[in-house]
Order: structure tokens, then C-alpha cells, then sequence
């Protein structure tokens, strides 16, 4: 297949475009240095160069803190430009995959949230991408939206202050401090972006109908969960805390069982495994 991805230096772009190279497919990576999604006409360019089969939405405004501040341009990227690329691949009758968030529920629900659960977000960034899905869902024949939670990877996160994922944050952090305080109070599914990757590509090439996806590694975890299993494998020194979300203010709210449910797809396996990976 002909693949344009979107976002391909990020932490999860650069992981789909390695597995779908990978797995023998060509792929033509675009970032934001090449292209300015938010301006429909650089994305009808870009197509009519390419004239892709599939073409895979990995970017996104992803500073959930800094959203609360700047709701507008979060909306830009996160809806206005997913309506731009979701039409342009109509236009060709190319697959467009678009990645979602766990934080478009709001996280009342300790039952989890199945891809049937309607959006209610607390943040604004969780109200953006709930409303960038809505363009990839009126695109019935060829929409895949594909929600996933806590990512992380080999690759550098773009779009974000600290630049670092949860895991590296907790290694750099017990190598600094005596003590490291963590939220126990937020649980969600940890998911490796490898493995994200690969359950894309066997999304797109297995013959899946379009449709929504929840795409995780199984297991529900506390942050402090995540950091203890940390500590253990890496042997770290410093003390780990607990503490609780109100001990830990932020910006934006977050929702505190934010589970997604995964009823469509074969389960991805467990985070502490996948975790185990990556540490290696």
C-alpha cells in the first residue's frame, strides 16, 4: 500500500512508519516542517503528488495543560484539521486513520468506556479531539478512528513541554531527588507505542471494517502502579510516594478512570510485558 503519514518524527510516527516499512508497504512521512495541515489547500497539494491508499493522522495538540490556555489552537489541530484531511482522502477513496484519546470520556465510569460510549469530555483538550472525531466518522466507507491511552516510546514526544515520556520522567526524576511523588488516584491502560504501531498496521492490512478502535495494552494501572513497576525492573533508589490527584494540581482536569475498553479487536498483551520491552 501507498501510506502518507502525517506526524511521522513523532513518538508514535515514528514507530508506523518503521512497521509499515517494515512490513512492505511504501510510506511518504510528512511532518510539520513540510506541511501545514491547518491550511486545506497545502493538504490537496500534498495528495495530488502522493495519491495515497491510506493515509494515517498521527499529529495532534497534545499539551493538555497548555489547551486550558489556548482552546483555539488546540481546535485548529485537533478538529478543523482533521475535517481537511478526512475530506481530502475522500476525495481519493484513500483509508484515513485518525489516533484519539482516552480523555474524550470523562472518567466516571469504573467499567471502562467500549467504542459504543458516547464522548464527554472535562478538559479542553479532550472536547477537541471528541471533536475532531466527529470528521472522521461521517467518512463511513474508509474512517478509522482509533482512541488509545498513555502513550510512550523510544521516540521523543513532540508537542510537549518536558519533551520526555512518563517513564523516562520517573527514571530521570529518582536519578535527581531523594523522593518522587506519584498520583494514585488516575487509572488507565499504559500502552507502548510499538505496539500501537503494529496493531495499526495490522488494522489497516487485515481487512477491518471502518469503525472506531480501542487500541491498548491490556492491564489497568495507577500512575503509581506504572512508577512502582518502574522502580522494580530499573532498581531504582530514590522513594516512591503516593499521592492523590488534589496533592498534585494541574492546569486542566483529568479524568480518573479513563479505561478504555477494546471489544473489536484481538487484545494487545499486557502493559507490564510491553513495559518490560521497552526497559531492555
Amino acid at each position: 500500500m501507498r501510506i502518507l503519514l502525517f506526524g511521522s518524527r513523532g513518538m508514535l510516527g515514528s514507530d508506523l512508519q518503521k512497521e509499515f516499512e517494515d512490513s512492505g508497504h511504501e510510506v511518504m512521512g510528512v511532518d510539520r516542517e513540510e506541511v501545514d495541515i491547518t491550511h486545506g489547500p497545502n493538504i490537496a497539494d500534498v495528495f495530488h503528488t502522493i495519491e495515497p491508499e491510506v493515509v494515517i493522522n498521527a499529529t495532534g495538540y497534545t499539551d493538555v495543560d497548555g489547551a486550558e490556555t489556548n482552546r483555539e489552537a488546540a481546535f485548529v489541530l485537533n478538529s478543523e484539521a482533521v475535517k481537511y484531511l478526512a475530506e481530502a482522502a475522500a476525495a481519493v477513496s484513500a483509508k484515513f486513520v485518525h489516533i484519539s484519546t482516552e480523555m474524550v470520556f470523562d472518567g466516571d465510569n469504573k467499567s471502562g468506556y467500549n467504542e459504543t460510549t458516547e464522548p464527554h469530555a472535562v478538559n479542553v483538550y479532550g472536547e477537541s479531539k471528541a471533536a475532531g472525531e466527529k470528521h472522521v466518522l461521517v467518512y463511513e466507507s474508509g474512517g478509522y478512528l482509533v482512541r488509545t491511552s498513555w502513550l510512550y516510546g523510544k521516540f521523543s514526544q513532540r508537542g510537549k513541554p518536558r519533551g520526555l515520556n512518563f517513564i523516562e520522567t520517573m527514571i530521570k526524576l529518582a536519578n535527581e531527588k531523594p523522593e518522587v511523588k506519584v498520583v494514585n488516584d488516575q487509572f488507565g491502560k499504559l500502552t507502548s507505542t510499538k505496539d500501537l504501531a503494529q496493531a495499526i498496521t495490522q488494522l489497516i492490512s487485515g481487512g477491518y471494517v471502518p469503525g472506531i478502535y480501542h487500541l491498548v495494552n491490556e492491564g489497568v494501572a495507577s500512575w503509581y502502579d506504572v512508577a512502582k513497576e518502574i522502580w522494580q525492573r530499573c532498581g531504582l533508589k530514590a522513594t516512591l510516594q503516593p499521592i492523590s490527584s488534589s496533592e498534585y494540581p494541574s492546569i486542566a482536569k483529568r479524568p480518573k478512570y479513563s479505561v478504555l475498553v477494546n471489544t473489536k479487536f484481538p487484545p494487545l498483551r499486557p502493559w507490564q510485558q510491553a513495559l518490560a520491552d521497552y526497559l531492555s
